[in-house]
């Protein structure tokens, strides 16, 4: 029987920390949410899910996302950025190719901010890291 979905743990509102060994997400007010991602699903559709499982805002704050990866040798782990369609395709691969039966995405939470361009009379969106707590 192949399977349709895929449980991604996904992991807001704290600090990835990364140790000589492994991957770890902390923070006193760091949540945890579960989601079915489909084995097909697109960094669109990744991203769309999680902005509708959490509470972040999408027309205040970008989302950066590492998974959990294991290395070849031993019980070792390093994070792996996810940011297309090539990267979420191999992140879901990983319980087909691994011992790993759920996938870890940790999510970081970046505020966009806009700037006023005076001569342009318009706005320019800007990525500025902040370490937001998310309600």
């Amino acid at each position: 029987m192949s399977v349709s979905t895929i449980i991604v743990i996904c992991y807001y509102n704290g600090q990835l920390l990364r140790t000589e060994t492994d991957v770890k997400y902390k923070g006193r007010k760091a949540c945890i949410v579960p989601l079915d991602v489909p084995v097909e699903c697109t960094f669109e559709q990744l991203t769309d899910m999680i902005y509708t499982g959490t509470t972040i805002d999408k027309q205040r704050f970008e989302l950066v996302f590492n998974c959990k990866y294991p290395l070849k040798s031993g019980n070792r782990f390093q994070p792996f950025p996810i940011w297309n369609g090539s990267s979420v395709c191999r992140m879901l691969n990983l319980v087909n190719t691994t011992t790993i039966e759920d996938i870890e995405l940790y999510i970081e939470v970046v505020r966009v901010k806009a700037l006023v361009n005076q001569s342009m009379g318009g706005h320019v969106d800007l990525l500025v890291r902040d370490n937001y707590n998310v309600p």
